[in-house]
């Protein structure tokens, strides 16, 4: 069973009304210690608990109190004076009818306070499932929002007339991966993007490199998603106006000053 489903049974179980293989699977449920579900027990035990002081008191009659002392066996106290009267033939109902008018108006009350502690719970549920959901939604519009941004910075970026695009080609180790360099010599900008990526080991990253004068220069690590891609925004790409060529290693997490892993990727001008 679902934990939504067991959690819909934890206010049957705090009223004790809970039987069979439901409440096995509760029990069971309840001794690996659910967090939730302990908690919604507890309060629906407190809401419960509170249902006698909420119904009115109730005095009983005269009458009644000597009827059950007499099944007890034991005599009215000698204050207590007994009339007996034979049966009244008249048509009026004895007051005493009534008396069960009360006890039924208490126990109405209960059954509308416990099925009230039942909606309440479905209300938390729904609740709840409406928060996920919109956390959801808020999620995707932020998604939305920063891939809005960067397709801006892209086109403005792309618009300047003396911007170039280097393809950066998969080496032996990565045949199937790929990368563009879109690169600002004059101004030093640039962005990186690559493609088919194999995943990255625990403790490495990709490093891109610039390649000036024989000489491999940092330009910025990034990581990749689960299908291999990854973005890097360079502010300052140094020696960019001696750019021979690019490339991307392996690194250790965090980059190095220098290239020591295997080579990815590799684009001449």
């Amino acid at each position: 069973m679902s934990h939504e489903k067991l959690s819909e049974l934890c206010p049957v179980y705090a009223l004790g009304a809970l039987d069979g293989e439901e409440l096995r699977e509760l029990e069971a449920h309840l001794k690996a210690r659910c967090p939730v579900c302990e908690q919604q027990i507890r309060e629906f035990e407190a809401l419960i608990a509170t249902v006698p002081q909420a119904l009115p008191g109730i005095t009983p009659s005269a009458d009644l109190r000597i009827r059950v002392m007499v099944r007890l066996g034991q005599a009215p106290q000698a204050s207590e004076v007994v009339e007996l009267r034979p049966p009244s033939l008249s048509l009026e109902k004895p007051k005493q009818a009534k008396s069960w008018i009360p006890w039924t108006c208490a126990l109405a009350a209960g059954l509308a306070l416990v099925v009230s502690i039942w909606n309440l719970s479905d209300l938390k549920r729904e609740l709840s499932s409406q928060q996920g959901q919109l956390q959801r939604q808020s999620d995707q519009i932020q998604q939305l929002s920063d891939q809005l941004e960067k397709e801006k910075m892209i086109t403005t970026f792309l618009s300047n007339p003396d911007v170039r695009v280097t393809m950066l080609a998969g080496t032996p180790k990565s045949p199937g991966s790929s990368g563009k360099m879109i690169w600002d010599p004059k101004e030093k900008r640039a962005l990186f993007y690559a493609a088919h990526l194999p995943a990255a080991p625990s403790g490495k990253t990709y490093q891109l490199w610039i390649i000036a004068q024989n000489k491999p220069i940092d330009a910025g690590v990034f990581s990749v998603d689960q299908n291999g891609n990854g973005f890097l925004k360079i502010d300052l790409l140094s020696e960019a106006d001696k750019a021979q060529k690019f490339a991307v290693t392996l690194e250790p997490a965090g980059g190095v000053p220098q290239p020591t892993g295997e080579m990815h990727l590799l684009g001449s001008l």
